[in-house]
């Protein structure tokens, strides 16, 4: 939840995007899929097979990247070999596990030319439009279209004997969107709807210039087999399968150059532009693989619906698993995967009675009850979300399953929404000390959102101190100085929070919000010619933002 405060009681808000000097040309998805054909390998010895990516070369050395539990069984003097896509078996040299994050530096030698990849170090933002009616202040999230946050994984699924690629969006950089915390630990922030299999662990996450922008090594899901007593009939064909019906997770690349061996950080290629657009005709023409071409098997639709999804095409997804579930009414599983996908598509209202569905099926359904609370919160039907949250947290509990960060820190909204302050600040206190028993960085959301609560309560001075702390953590937070400025505000430091106004708007010239804001904080100093500007700018992004234009109007009419 990111907390971005507004100065009217309508708490209207604009999306925040963060601005790069450039924005680089996209290229088409199979010249990025050409990119990754090249820089993926596949990594072979100590167990199972993984993926990685190369990112670094000096002379006839070459350094991979990859997810540490890829290699974790690889002991000094072992057999392991990363096999390129020439499909030459090149021998592991040596392995440099990285602290605290789930990555390895994997090192071997060739006289041949392999491509490099390049790292981008730019942060998406990811963010969206939420109201609450009781409060001046809005929480502002920027939904990405899928042609803007068009990403791309590669990997060696098991099995498989060769590369696969999947395209996807960039959903979220703090995990707060998975079903199971143990997932998120040990740097898995990189959110994505990208499909993924057993094999790809270490494989590349791209950007729509093809360049790396994170590590793949987890998603949500769960094994199906023969023995489950609705389905296992359909599995004879396919035999035990997963179904992944939620988000896969990926290691922010700014984590790992945060982290990187000094021996490599002055050789890798970092850009830091933001990516372009990719077509979303081209997008749209993506066609899936499917686990079966049975039709009468309901897996066969459900697999095809949650590829589908993952690019947007909820449409397309929702009419899959609509006839999955004509084939199998009694099955939860398809009845939750469309209220997800409806879901992802903001239709909370018919999310809300397919997440019903699933639980009426199955009442212990964990991601359902989850489905159905974040459906109720959109809705801003709070209290019953909030029941619904808490049953999904006790399901967790007595499933003897890790507590979920994102179920307190979606608790902690819900209370902020009821305007339950003290319960709010012991759920964003419950959802840190999760992500801290995790080994998990400091989260700057989670911070700015415990400082909005004290802004919220009055007590600026405390609210101060949690801003700096996110600060500090991410000086490029936009929420974090907005509502900063208006602690000051509160406090009549007006110099102080037009300073910070001012850098919000560093952040991001657009941010209609910043603007009225900032000419409210010029308006209290008596700079009423600056404040109306301030407004009027407002205006020219956005010229029905009502709030610009009843302050530009009460400034005139003084005048």
């Amino acid at each position: 939840m990111n907390y971005y405060s507004g100065l009217t009681a309508t708490g209207l808000c604009a999306a925040i995007v963060i601005f790069q000097p450039q924005i680089a040309t996209a290229l088409t998805i199979n010249e990025v899929e050409n990119i990754a054909k090249e820089i993926t390998v596949l990594i072979r010895g100590g167990g199972e097979p993984g993926s990685g990516v190369i990112i670094a070369r000096e002379g006839n050395t070459y350094y991979l990247l990859t997810a540490g539990h890829v290699v974790k069984g690889i002991n000094p003097g072992d057999e392991a070999y990363a096999n390129t896509y020439d499909n030459e078996p090149n021998r592991i040299n040596s392995i440099e596990k990285l602290p605290n994050l789930d990555l390895a530096v994997v090192q071997f030698t060739s006289n041949k030319n392999y491509p490099v990849a390049t790292l981008a170090n730019f942060n998406a933002r990811v963010y969206k439009n939420r109201e609450y009616p009781s409060s001046e202040y809005a929480e502002t999230q920027n939904l990405l279209q899928p042609e803007d946050s068009f990403i791309l994984i590669a990997g060696w699924p098991a099995g498989e004997g060769k590369i696969v690629f999947n395209p996807g969006i960039l959903y979220d950089n703090e995990a707060y969107a998975i079903s199971h915390t143990e997932v998120s630990s040990q740097g898995y922030e990189l959110v994505y709807t990208n499909l993924s299999h057993p094999g790809m662990s270490g494989g590349p996450v791209l950007d729509s210039q093809g360049r790396l922008i994170g590590i793949h090594g987890r998603a949500d899901g769960k094994q199906i087999d023969k023995n489950d007593a609705i389905v296992g009939n359909y599995l004879e064909e396919t035999g035990a399968i997963r179904v992944k019906i939620g988000f896969s997770l990926g290691i922010p690349i700014n984590n790992f150059l945060d982290e990187a061996p000094q021996e490599i950080s002055s050789i890798l290629k970092v850009e830091n532009s933001e990516p372009g657009s990719i077509s979303a005709q081209e997008i749209n023409s993506w066609r899936p693989p499917v686990v079966t071409d049975d039709q009468s098997n309901p897996f066969y639709w459900i697999d095809q619906g949650n590829q589908l999804w993952r690019l947007g095409r909820i449409a397309e997804a929702v009419a899959n698993f609509e006839k999955a579930i004509a084939l199998k009414p009694d099955y939860a599983l398809p009845w939750f995967a469309k209220g997800f996908a409806l879901g992802f598509d903001q239709q909370y209202a018919a999310a809300l009675e397919a997440c019903n569905q699933a639980i009426a099926l199955q009442a212990n359904y964990y991601e359902a009850w989850r489905c159905k609370a974040g459906a109720l919160q959109e809705l801003q039907r709070f209290d019953a979300a909030l029941v619904s949250l808490n049953q999904a947290i006790e399901i967790n509990r007595k499933n003897s399953q890790p507590e979920n960060y994102g179920d307190w820190a979606t608790k902690g909204e819900l209370l902020v929404a009821l305007q339950q302050y003290s319960g709010a600040i012991e759920a964003f206190d419950k959802a840190i000390e999760i992500r801290t028993s995790l080994g998990l960085p400091a989260s700057v959301r989670l911070t700015t959102n415990r400082g909005f609560v004290f802004l919220a309560m009055g007590e600026y001075e405390q609210a101060l101190i949690e801003f700096e702390r996110a600060i500090t953590i991410d000086s490029n937070y936009a929420p974090a100085w907005s509502n900063k400025a208006l602690a000051f505000q509160k406090l009549a430091k007006y110099e102080e929070s037009l300073n910070c106004y001012n850098q919000v708007i560093e952040l991001n010239p657009q941010d209609v919000n910043a603007w009225n804001n900032r000419g409210m904080t010029l308006y209290s100093m008596g700079q009423y010619q600056a404040a109306l500007a301030s407004f009027n700018q407002a205006l020219q992004i956005d010229p029905n933002y009502q709030p610009a234009l009843n302050n530009r109007d009460a400034v005139m009419e003084q005048n």
